[in-house]
């Protein structure tokens, strides 16, 4: 049973990744033709929403794509334990990049929020507090402490990929006759980050081996 629970979580987290990794960049391109003056949005779509901030969307969105990819890498075994001078160097680089996107994620929700108050509470205490296991990822790594090393960059990392799932809550949300994506943001958030945080420790605790 363990076994099967272990693979469906890293099924359901690949499945995950991929489709943050795909959003990811084509949010991406969304921002850089609107930028160019190729494409225009709804009123109320996030891209119009961030139009007079492009320049902090694009330092949370690539970073985070970087980063999506770089921490994929460095939890298949076989390249972390083959590969053990490429791990450290992408370990410090993750390590940057998380420290980016949760610091730009806080001043987009503090100061440019989409949705409502709820969003920028969430955004707050979950950046926070995943700037605070990117600090203990750091100092477990060099005090030689690599097993709990592991599990503060798992929390990072999963922790971080809520916001795909996000997307998908928002869709249910919207699917049931929400007023508009703005009225649920927040909520979703609270959701989201509130699941993987549990299915995280979960993981930690009982399914790692």
């Amino acid at each position: 049973m363990i076994r099967f629970l272990r693979l469906f979580f890293i099924v359901l987290s690949t499945i995950v990744v991929l489709i943050l990794l795909v959003a990811s960049v084509s949010k991406l391109l969304n921002l850089i033709a609107m930028h160019a003056g190729d494409l225009n949005f709804r009123p109320d779509s996030i891209e119009t929403h961030y139009r007079d901030h492009l320049w902090l969307g694009y330092v949370h969105i690539v970073p985070g794509i970087i980063f999506l990819i770089l921490g994929g890498y460095q939890f298949v075994p076989y390249f972390r334990n083959r590969y053990v001078t490429i791990h450290r160097l992408i370990g410090k680089l993750f390590l940057i990049l998380s420290t980016i996107i949760f610091i730009t994620a806080i001043a987009l929700a503090a100061f440019y929020p989409f949705g409502n108050i709820l969003e920028s509470v969430v955004t707050f205490l979950f950046g926070s507090f995943l700037l605070y296991c990117t600090y203990k990822a750091y100092t477990t790594a060099r005090n030689r402490k690599i097993a709990q090393h592991r599990k503060w960059v798992t929390r990072i990392y999963f922790i971080a990929i809520a916001v795909s799932t996000i997307r998908g809550i928002i869709a249910l949300f919207m699917a049931t006759g929400s007023d508009s994506m703005q009225s649920i943001f927040g909520l979703s958030f609270l959701i989201a980050f509130g699941i993987h945080l549990v299915l995280v420790e979960l993981w930690i605790r009982y399914l790692a081996k």
